[in-house]
């Protein structure tokens, strides 16, 4: 059983989706911010403070091939992921990887409405929109290497429809 890899921006749906497909599978959820904060006992907007982005890309990274023990397991990665050190080869060859392609105008409402304090590198942004599309732009070619693209709309049955007969 191999694992699956979702990527995409913040609040794309990775973890929600990952949820819903992890018990559609009968395999595991992981969370990987949730990793790390359990592994740094502080928050990731406590991480970014303290320590700054780059301790917190190299825990990242460690967190990340740290679930390659594992099968069978849904994998919501942290946006940035993909996109620090050999992240996204490691991912490619460990699994299924599923990109989850949301317009930045939609990431913005869904972080409005859920606060952006949370989310470190977007929390200074003087228009968060232009601040996601800034991030789509930079991280896309890292996206792009995915095994699979969604669209915003996609649900968890058209995610299980993908990865499914790959399993």
């Amino acid at each position: 059983m191999k694992n699956i890899f979702l990527i995409g921006l913040p609040s794309s749906g990775k973890s929600t989706l990952g949820k819903k497909l992890a018990r559609l599978l009968d395999y595991r959820f992981v969370d990987m911010d949730k990793l790390i904060e359990k592994d740094q006992g502080m928050t990731i907007h406590e991480i970014f403070t303290q320590k700054g982005e780059p301790y917190f890309r190299e825990v990242e990274s460690r967190i990340l091939k740290d679930t390659i023990e594992n099968r069978s397991v849904v994998i919501a990665t942290g946006g940035g992921a993909p996109c620090f050190f050999d992240n996204m080869d490691f991912i490619k060859k460990s699994g299924i990887s599923v990109f989850l392609d949301v317009h930045h105008v939609e990431l913005a409402k869904r972080i409005q409405n859920h606060g952006k304090d949370d989310r470190p590198l977007l929390s200074g942004a003087t228009s968060l929109e232009n601040e996601l599309e800034q991030k789509y732009q930079q991280r896309l070619p890292f996206y792009s290497r995915a095994d699979f693209t969604l669209s915003g709309d996609s649900d968890v049955s058209q995610l299980a429809a993908i990865v499914q007969p790959l399993l």
